[in-house]
C-alpha cells in the first residue's frame, strides 16, 4: 500500500510540473478560482445571489460500456468539436482525479467574444460507471455536470449527462443554452465516432498529456 501510494503522488507531483510545462501563474490561478468556487459552493444559492438550472442529456451509444467509458470521459476528444473550447492546461492529476483550466471562445448576443478561463475538476468512479465534472468561471457561473453509462444491451450504452447551471439571474439563459447547446454537439461527434471505431479507448489517467505508461491502451471489458 504504501509503495502504490508513493507511485500516485510521483505521478501527481511529475505530471503537474515539467511534463505539462504550465506556468506558475496558471497553478495559482486555478487554485484561487477553486479557493472561490469552494466558498460560493457553501452558502445558499438565494444568499449570493444566484439562480440555478438543470437539463438532462441522454444518449445511446452502440459500443460497450466500459469502452464507451473511457473513450467518453477523455475531455481532450472534446477539442475541435467543443464549439467553445478552444484549450486545456492540465493542473494536477491524481489516479481518480484532474484539475485544470479550460479556456473557451463564447460569443455574446452583442456580437463580441468573451474569452472564458475556467477552473474545472474531473472526478472519475469507472468502477461504477459515472464521473463528475465542476467547472467555475469568475467572476461566478458554475457548472455541475454528472455522467453515468448504463448497459442497455452487449454493445449498447445509455450515456447521460446531468447538467447544473448556476450563476446571476441575468446571465442564467445564456450559460444554460450556451453550454447544453455545446455539450449537444459534442455528443452527437463523439457518439459517431465512436461508432466508427475513430476513437481509442485509453483509460484514465493516461489519456492526460505527460502521463507516461507503456501500454496507453485501455480495455474493452463490460
Amino acid at each position: 500500500m504504501q509503495k502504490l501510494t508513493l507511485k500516485w503522488l510521483v505521478v501527481s507531483f511529475a505530471v503537474s510540473t515539467a511534463a505539462f510545462a504550465q506556468t506558475q501563474a496558471d497553478i495559482d490561478r486555478w487554485n484561487t478560482d477553486w479557493a472561490t468556487f469552494q466558498m460560493l459552493s457553501a452558502i445558499p444559492l438565494e444568499l449570493r445571489g444566484m439562480v440555478q438550472a438543470s437539463q438532462d442529456l441522454p444518449i445511446t451509444i452502440d459500443e460497450k460500456q466500459k469502452k464507451t467509458f473511457d473513450i467518453y470521459s477523455n475531455v481532450y476528444n472534446a477539442l475541435g468539436v467543443h464549439p467553445f473550447l478552444v484549450k486545456i492546461t492540465p493542473i494536477r492529476v491524481t489516479k481518480d482525479r484532474f484539475d485544470f483550466l479550460s479556456y473557451e471562445d463564447i460569443p455574446l448576443p452583442d456580437g463580441t467574444i468573451f474569452n472564458s478561463v475556467s477552473a474545472a475538476q474531473m472526478r472519475f468512479d469507472r468502477a461504477h460507471n459515472v464521473y463528475e465534472v465542476d467547472t467555475f468561471t469568475a467572476p461566478g457561473v458554475i457548472t455541475r455536470q454528472r455522467i453515468t453509462f448504463t448497459k442497455t444491451g452487449p454493445h449498447s450504452t445509455l450515456v447521460n449527462e446531468h447538467l447544473v447551471f448556476e450563476t446571476t439571474p441575468e446571465f442564467i439563459g445564456l450559460a444554460t443554452q450556451g453550454g447544453v447547446i455545446a455539450h449537444s454537439i459534442v455528443q452527437q461527434v463523439v457518439k459517431t465516432k465512436i461508432e466508427a471505431g475513430l476513437l481509442r479507448p485509453i483509460r484514465f489517467p493516461r489519456w492526460v498529456p505527460g502521463y507516461s505508461h507503456h501500454n496507453c491502451e485501455g480495455e474493452a471489458d463490460d
